[in-house]
């Protein structure tokens, strides 16, 4: 069974004790880079407070009925609000739907909670529309706002919530949670770098073969990024590749081979490819052009959820990175 990372658990602990003596606010957001643990601290904390069997700042049993119901998406008491895909917004009337299932009578439990993951996918509207609820929240209500951009919601809504930051652990104590969860030990440091130092995405990298196979693919892709020798066969692997998965690491391979060439020296993500072809594909296009490359791939993370044509998106990436 995984253990709570280290860093999640005195907020954790914290969090319960003061839903215990009744002084969990009624809006609390939870902030945090990506992969941190965001999702994973506000559903323990809801599960330890909704548990049957636990009292205290005790973690949840897991096993009684309510645990099973949460754990199934089907607790009474709870409700999840998510955007209808990934990558789009939460609209109006989702939000409308949600807030108002707070104000249904409850079993008497010691929660009502309503979950937005992430807060910062509320569209305008729909912002304004938790406004009220947040304003005028109904008897036992909480919202908990997940948000690893909290300064793009409005401060309305940031005025109105208690935030509560989730800061990113030291390497050290990622490898040494991460190095208890698996027994691969030797892979650790580069399932953190495959990461892009996200530690629940590096855990999954280590114990989901399905995780693990999809970085070896983003890493065989890339390396052959590095040694295209032509638009055809760059644009062909990208095609291949998941966007949203490979952009950001293509961005970051950017930044080791900027890194390699300006200072001489590897870091954990360039690390996890040959050295020679790294500086080879660095030299030949310069630190100017590296620096371009890497602000533009921002960009191209920014145009990946949008609904344009894969070819020719592959083949502008492609032209892009080819060029000298």
């Amino acid at each position: 069974m995984s253990t709570q990372p280290p860093w999640l658990e005195p907020i954790r602990q914290r969090l319960v004790q003061r839903g215990r003596d009744g002084r969990l606010p009624s809006g609390v957001l939870v902030s945090g880079s990506p992969g941190v643990g965001k999702a994973l601290l506000t559903t323990s904390l809801v599960q330890s407070l909704l548990c049957q069997r636990v009292s205290g700042d005790e973690s949840a049993c897991g096993e009684c009925n309510a645990c099973r119901s949460l754990e199934g998406g089907v607790h009474p008491e709870v409700r999840l609000l998510e955007p209808a895909e990934p990558g789009k917004d939460i609209l109006v009337d989702a939000v409308r739907d949600a807030t108002e299932f707070l104000t249904l009578s409850g079993s008497g439990g010691a929660l009502r909670a309503l979950i937005i993951r992430p807060a910062d996918a509320l569209n305008v509207n729909a912002a304004n529309a938790l406004l009220k609820t947040l304003e005028e929240p109904p008897a036992g209500a909480t919202l908990f706002l997940e948000a690893a951009r909290p300064a793009s919601l409005p401060a309305t809504i940031r005025s109105r919530c208690q935030q509560v930051d989730v800061v990113s652990p030291s390497i050290e104590q990622v490898h040494e949670w991460l190095a208890a969860e698996t027994d691969q030990h030797e892979r650790v440091a580069e399932a953190y770098a495959a990461s892009l130092n996200r530690p629940l995405l590096a855990r999954e990298i280590l114990t989901d073969s399905a995780a693990l196979e999809a970085w070896e693919t983003d890493r065989q892709i890339l390396t052959g990024l590095l040694n295209a020798a032509d638009l055809h066969s760059s644009a062909a692997a990208l095609q291949r590749s998941v966007p949203e998965r490979l952009l950001p690491r293509l961005q970051a391979l950017l930044l080791s081979a900027q890194r390699l060439l300006l200072a001489g020296q590897l870091d954990a993500f360039g690390e996890q490819f040959p050295r020679d072809r790294l500086l080879d594909f660095a030299r030949a296009r310069g630190a100017r052009r590296l620096a371009w490359l890497a602000q533009q791939s921002l960009e191209w993370q920014r145009q990946s959820g949008a609904n344009l044509n894969p070819a020719l998106r592959s083949e502008t990436i492609a032209l892009a990175l080819g060029r000298r």
